[in-house]
């Protein structure tokens, strides 16, 4: 009798530990299953109105989890931005007439105190309602809220805000756009500085990683390695006669040409009075050309 008990006691645990599991799997299943939205990946955010009325765009590879957490980590240097997360702003008019384009420091924010963070952090919920926050050196935090479509053109679309010490009001509004092309293809135009120097460049890119090969009429051939964060680049070239290199960065406006133009800057510091390579400076950012696709 009392092993029978016992038996039927064993049992009975059993079943309550598994019917435990099962809740806790399922819980756990729902949890994942209910998040049908990916943001994982290149993103190209482009802003429009924001304080200042400059166009620009938040350039970002972008990580998320099964539960809708979305990050990118990132940073600004005295030499320009680094990680996975560049914002790059956008002089010209409209964004169809960009002519000019100058990339984020340490230090380009409105007061000077910048820690250099330009990380974001964010949500996508079951709803496909996404958040992003990135901070902006401790000063201001820009906030993105909007929807998530993923077989929609564009694919998210929403507003900005920011708040802090350099925050400005709403009105921005942002729409999120996969990049189709990740440079891939043969580029060619003319140096900014001088139009009857031809610049022409074969880019490959192997997830994320650029390499390429150009020639310069009056400069001679050059190699380009880099990597793409969205629709930014930041690479080097360097030339094989006399041999030197340069550090570049780049933006791919899709709306400048029928396959899309790189406007391809130098950034010698945030005190630079002049350029030796490009034109400029524009906020210590030197444009060397705008190259079209062929």
């Amino acid at each position: 009798m009392r092993s029978l008990r016992f038996k039927l006691t064993v049992c009975w645990f059993g079943l309550a530990l598994l019917a435990t599991l099962q809740i806790a799997c399922g819980h756990s299943g729902s949890s994942y299953s209910s998040i049908s939205g990916y943001m994982a990946g290149p993103w190209d955010f482009i802003v429009t109105n924001a304080k200042g009325k400059v166009p620009f765009v938040i350039e970002a590879n972008l990580n998320q989890d099964h539960h809708g957490n979305i990050s990118s980590t990132a940073s600004v240097t005295a030499n320009g931005p680094a990680g996975n997360a560049v914002d790059v702003f956008l002089v010209g008019g409209s964004l169809s007439t960009v002519s000019i384009v100058y990339v984020d420091y340490l230090g380009f924010t409105c007061n000077g105190n910048d820690s250099g963070d330009r990380s974001i952090t964010g949500t996508l919920n079951s709803s496909n309602q996404v958040t992003l926050n990135q901070n902006v050196g401790g000063t201001e935090v820009v906030t993105i809220t909007g929807t998530l479509n993923n077989s929609a053109n564009p694919p998210f679309s929403g507003t900005l805000t920011s708040s802090g010490v350099c925050g400005g009001g709403p009105g921005a509004t942002v729409i999120g756009l996969y990049p189709t092309s990740f440079f891939t293809g043969t580029f060619a135009g003319t140096a900014a500085a001088d139009s009857t120097e031809a610049i022409s460049v074969d880019i490959t890119n192997t997830n994320g990683t650029l390499t390429g090969n150009g020639t310069d009429s009056k400069l001679g051939s050059f190699t380009l390695t880099g990597n793409a964060v969205g629709n930014a680049l930041s690479a080097t070239l360097t030339y094989s006669s006399p041999s030197s290199s340069v550090p570049v960065y780049g933006y791919l406006d899709m709306q400048l040409s029928e396959g899309g133009s790189i406007l391809l800057l130098t950034f010698p510091g945030a005190n630079a009075t002049s350029c030796s390579i490009g034109v400029g400076p524009y906020n210590g950012s030197c444009e060397i050309a705008t190259l079209a696709r062929n």
